[in-house]
C-alpha cells in the first residue's frame, strides 16, 4: 500500500498507512482508481486521499473541510526506495 508522512501546524506528525479499504472508499468518493497511483498522481489527489484517511484514523486532529486540511497539513509519500548497493570496485 502507500505510506504518507503527514505533519500538521498543530504538531501532528505521523506516518499514515493507506490500506485497501481506504483506497476502496477513495475510489467510490472520487472515481480515481488505485491503478492511477502507479503512474504518479497530482498533489491535489494525494491531499484528497490523505484527508480521507486522516478523517478515518485521526478524526479529532483533522479539519472537516479539505481546504483547511490543505492549508494546515503537509503530505508527502514515503518512498520504498531500494537501499543503494555496494560501490563497484575500481578497475
Amino acid at each position: 500500500m502507500i505510506t504518507l508522512q503527514i505533519n500538521g501546524d498543530s504538531g501532528f506528525d505521523a506516518e499514515v498507512v493507506v490500506k485497501p479499504r481506504h483506497f476502496l472508499l477513495f475510489e467510490r468518493a472520487t472515481g480515481i482508481k488505485f491503478s492511477d497511483f502507479e503512474d504518479g498522481v497530482s498533489m491535489e489527489t494525494l491531499y484528497r486521499l490523505a484527508h480521507l484517511v486522516m478523517q478515518m484514523l485521526h478524526h479529532k486532529e483533522t479539519p472537516v473541510k479539505l481546504e483547511e486540511f490543505e492549508q494546515t497539513f503537509d503530505v508527502l509519500p514515503v518512498g520504498d526506495e531500494e537501499p543503494p548497493g555496494p560501490t563497484p570496485a575500481a578497475p
